[in-house]
C-alpha cells in the first residue's frame, strides 16, 4: 500500500509540475509577458518615425493614415523573396503586408532575432518610402547605401541616429502611438502598463536630458502623468488620443532628422 502511495504522490508531483509551467511558472520564458507595442502610422509617402529600436519579442504594428492618391501603400522587408537585397538578420521571417489601401488598415510583426531590419514600400521605394528596426541595442550592420535607391538611402535613419537620442525619440513617439492603438482595441491594462513601463526608465534616459536641454520635459512628464490618470479611470478614446498627440508634438524638435 505504501508503494502505491508513494507512486501516486509521485504522479500528482509531476502533475503540479506541468501545470505550474504551463501556468506561468518561473521556467516559463520571461519574453512572453514583457512585449511592447510600437505603432508605425504609414503616411504619403513615409513612415513615422522612420526608424526603431527594441527588444525581442516587441510587436510592432504599422497603420495605414494616409492614402491621398489612393494606390495605398505596402510595408515589405527587404529580402530576396521580394526581389530585393537581404536587409534584415538571416534566418528571420521576412514580411510583406499586402496592399493596404483602407485608412485604419493595419499589419503587424513580431521582431524575434536581435539585428538591424529594413523594409520600404513597394510602391514608393523610389520616393524614399522605406523603415529601419533595430532589435536588441547597439548593433552594425551592412553599407546604408547597399542596394538602396538613392532616395531611400538619404532618408532612411542610420545606425548611429537610432543608437543615440534620435533613435530614443523615435521609440517613444511609437510607444505613445501604440499606447493610443491598444486604448482603441479596447486593451487599456496593457496600454497602462506599457506607460508605467516607460515613465519607470525615462527620468534616467538620454531623451529626458534631451527634452530638458530643449526646456519642455516637464511638460512632456506632465503630459505622461495625464495619460495614465485618463487610462487609470477608463477615459474617453478621444481624450486619450488627445493627450498622446500633444505628447508627440513635444518630440518633434528631437525627431527631425
Amino acid at each position: 500500500m505504501e508503494r502505491w502511495l508513494a507512486l501516486l504522490a509521485a504522479l500528482v508531483a509531476a502533475l503540479i509540475g506541468v501545470l505550474f509551467f504551463w501556468l506561468g511558472g518561473p521556467t516559463r520564458p520571461s519574453t512572453e509577458i514583457a512585449q511592447r507595442v510600437f505603432v508605425v502610422e504609414v503616411r504619403d509617402h513615409y513612415f513615422d518615425p522612420p526608424g526603431l529600436t527594441v527588444q525581442p519579442n516587441d510587436r510592432v504594428v504599422w497603420v495605414l493614415k494616409e492614402n491621398a492618391q489612393g494606390n495605398g501603400h505596402t510595408v515589405t522587408a527587404y529580402h530576396p523573396s521580394q526581389d530585393r537585397p537581404l536587409r534584415i538578420p538571416a534566418g528571420a521571417r521576412p514580411w510583406n503586408s499586402g496592399l493596404m489601401t483602407q485608412i485604419g488598415q493595419s499589419y503587424s510583426y513580431v521582431f524575434s532575432l536581435a539585428g538591424v531590419y529594413d523594409y520600404f514600400c513597394a510602391l514608393h521605394e523610389q520616393q524614399g518610402m522605406v523603415g529601419r528596426v533595430i532589435v536588441g541595442g547597439p548593433a552594425s550592420a551592412f553599407a546604408v547605401e547597399q542596394g538602396l535607391p538613392a532616395a531611400a538611402q538619404s532618408s532612411i535613419p542610420t545606425i548611429e541616429e537610432l543608437s543615440g537620442v534620435v533613435g530614443e525619440a523615435f521609440s517613444a513617439l511609437a510607444l505613445l502611438q501604440g499606447i493610443a492603438y491598444l486604448t482603441e482595441q479596447s486593451q487599456t491594462a496593457l496600454a497602462l502598463r506599457q506607460l508605467k513601463e516607460f515613465q519607470s526608465v525615462f527620468s534616467q534616459s538620454a531623451l529626458a536630458e534631451a527634452l530638458a536641454k530643449q526646456g519642455v520635459r516637464e511638460q512632456f512628464e506632465n503630459r505622461l502623468s495625464v495619460l495614465e490618470a485618463l487610462l487609470s479611470r477608463g477615459a474617453p478614446i478621444s481624450a486619450v488620443a488627445q493627450t498622446v498627440a500633444h505628447a508627440k508634438s513635444l518630440l518633434d524638435a528631437l525627431t527631425r532628422l
